[in-house]
């Protein structure tokens, strides 16, 4: 399966809390396709989803399958031109898997993230965007210089090695003076944790959009990216598990 207008499902395990891809969804010219791949085998807490209950099927359908149509705010809602706007889309040019990848389709009843893979072409480049987390528990004064953060502006990027939920917790800071502005999302901090130590240098985080009008975890959009080596590719997320069910 290619990148190519397509999302990833991952989801965490209630027992280990690492994170699994799941399933592939895919927008083609005549609908959607949706398939299990082999990371939903990697777990036994898995549980299948609604109507999809064979993880070897190809589910093809005309219109959004509900697991995912569920997760897109409605355009009809007063507050769907804000929250495109947030996403950093325009209204006329978006998609549902757009929307899906980069606002991670969340909720709060499940443990369920919708993304986009990193997609490193021939010579090791990449960039990705997503939102930083955590800021919703940052005080006062760390929340007052997120909003003084510039689009452009370089963050940088920390192991948490003692974080006693997620020893691959990555904390984003600002400079000058240093202050942590929130923490990369948990199903990229593994990903991201191999980036550092193989190359700190490597890769590149930066501000692409603030909106102070926005709830916490669309409050700050970030875009990585970097130079990866072969070594540094090799180590990423088990590759296998972004591979269909056969």
């Amino acid at each position: 399966m290619t990148n190519t207008n397509s999302v990833y499902v991952a989801w965490q395990a209630p027992d280990t809390r690492d994170w699994h891809v799941v399933g592939n969804l895919q927008e083609r010219k005549s609908g959607y396709v949706f398939r299990y791949t082999k990371g939903a085998l990697k777990s036994t807490k898995f549980t299948k989803f609604s109507g999809m209950s064979d993880v070897r099927e190809t589910y093809v359908s005309e219109e959004l399958f509900p697991l995912f149509k569920n997760r897109l705010l409605s355009p009809r809602r007063p507050e769907y031109p804000s929250f495109i706007k947030w996403l950093g889309f325009e209204e006329d040019k978006v998609n549902p898997i757009d929307i899906l990848a980069r606002s991670g389709g969340l909720r709060s009843t499940d443990q369920l993230q919708i993304f986009k893979k990193i997609d490193v072409d021939s010579d090791g480049n990449f960039e990705h965007f997503f939102f930083l987390h955590g800021l919703g528990y940052l005080n006062s004064l760390a929340n007052a210089r997120v909003s003084e953060l510039k689009p452009g502006q370089i963050l940088r990027l920390c192991l948490d090695l003692q974080n006693e939920y997620d020893g691959d917790a990555v904390v984003v800071r600002a400079d000058k003076p240093a202050e942590i502005v929130g923490y990369c999302p948990r199903y990229l901090s593994n990903g991201i944790k191999k980036m550092l130590l193989d190359d700190p240098k490597s890769i590149t985080l930066t501000v692409e959009k603030i909106s102070d009008d926005a709830p916490h975890n669309y409050r700050l959009l970030c875009k990585l990216s970097g130079v990866l080596s072969q070594a540094c590719q090799s180590t990423l997320i088990p590759q296998d598990e972004f591979e269909p069910i056969e």
